[in-house]
């Protein structure tokens, strides 16, 4: 059984990367398995899996990936710069680690958010400024009706990791509560 002051899912910026890494990596530990047990767990993560597979075609598709490569490449990117970590809770990182993404112990780039890796982002679950960003210059190179679609998806997508989050909260607060 975790220790009282281990329980904590601490949000926002408050709380150092690190700390929020190592308390996902703890509840993964403790309850990782019979997480992805339960049912609706892991039929919300398949719904989220599939969600944001879709999300990334589109993006394909459209051109998205194309031109944020591009522009990562030649523009220096700030899409994923340093500090867009702190938006990701313990939660979302737990949910990364459910869904099998590795969880660096490092930044790799000094400029860059925590997740971020020579080709991109190293995690499946990200938060949601980090999938609905679309830069000015993006808005520019994209069809209308392309980017009407890909919003689609992307509203799939965050749809999807709100209703899996949620799940996941409750489920940890029904075993943490002390009460």
């Amino acid at each position: 059984m975790m220790e009282q002051e281990d329980i904590k899912l601490p949000i926002g910026t408050d709380y150092p990367i690190l700390e929020k890494i190592r308390l996902a990596r703890l509840l993964f530990e403790a309850y990782g398995e019979e997480l992805q047990g339960d049912r609706n767990v892991s039929s919300l993560i398949a719904s989220y899996r599939s969600a944001i597979r879709e999300t990334w075609e589109q993006m394909d598709k459209s051109g998205v990936i194309e031109h944020c490569t591009d522009c990562a490449v030649r523009d220096g990117g700030s899409c994923c710069g340093k500090g867009i970590e702190d938006r990701f809770d313990t939660a979302l990182i737990l949910i990364n680690l459910l869904m099998g993404s590795r969880i660096p112990d490092s930044r790799e780039d000094d400029a860059g958010c925590w997740f971020l890796g020579r080709e991109g982002c190293l995690i499946v679950a990200r938060e949601v400024i980090c999938v609905n960003y679309i830069c000015k210059k993006l808005y520019r190179k994209i069809s209308w009706p392309d980017m009407q679609v890909l919003q689609a998806k992307i509203m799939q997508e965050t749809d999807a990791a709100f209703m899996l989050d949620a799940t996941v909260k409750s489920w940890l607060a029904g075993r943490l509560d002390p009460g």
